[in-house]
């Protein structure tokens, strides 16, 4: 198997782990304020996806985020997707529709499938600036594939604690 078969599988399984974590997902199980310093399931999820999105569009291909093309603040209801080092405790305190967020996830899936569609061994190599120095597109995409598998875990363990199924396995 070549890099980019196995890049395209990679992202292929975040999308599996995804959709098995978010199967009989309910609003109680996605807006449930979680003690301490932990992020709702709807937090982690809304950043979930949008990293991809700033990952895939932005950093990798100099695009606007289909966050904004697509209008999917006004669309979800949520001003701005949580990153890192910010509060995002007001999770805490809302209830935000899962189907929005569903639907914003198949956006950015079609969006980062077409791009993988014509990736090339020499985009691979090529350097894109990222957190104050550079990367290659192959590793913002092996990066991109960590995170988002780390994050479906997180999403697990929050479905865990309240008593679901986290992991469909």
């Amino acid at each position: 198997m070549d890099v980019i078969a196995y890049l395209r599988l990679q992202m292929a399984s975040v999308r599996k782990h995804a959709n098995g974590i978010m199967a009989n997902m309910t609003n109680e199980l996605f807006n449930w304020p979680s003690p301490g310093t932990a992020n709702t399931i709807s937090a982690t999820f809304v950043h979930f996806m949008y990293s991809e999105d700033h990952f895939i569009q932005e950093i990798i291909q100099g695009k606007t985020t289909v966050w904004e093309s697509g209008d999917w603040s006004a669309k979800t209801g949520i001003p701005k997707p949580p990153d890192i080092g910010e509060d995002w405790s007001e999770f805490k305190h809302r209830q935000t529709a899962i189907q929005p967020l569903l639907d914003y996830a198949a956006a950015v899936w079609a969006a980062t499938d077409a791009y993988l569609a014509l990736l090339t061994s020499e985009e691979l190599d090529r350097k894109v600036k990222f957190a104050g120095g550079e990367r290659s597109v192959a590793e913002m995409l092996v990066i991109c594939a960590a995170q988002s598998e780390s994050h479906i875990g997180e999403i697990a363990a929050l479905k865990g604690i309240q008593g679901a199924k986290g992991l469909p396995i």
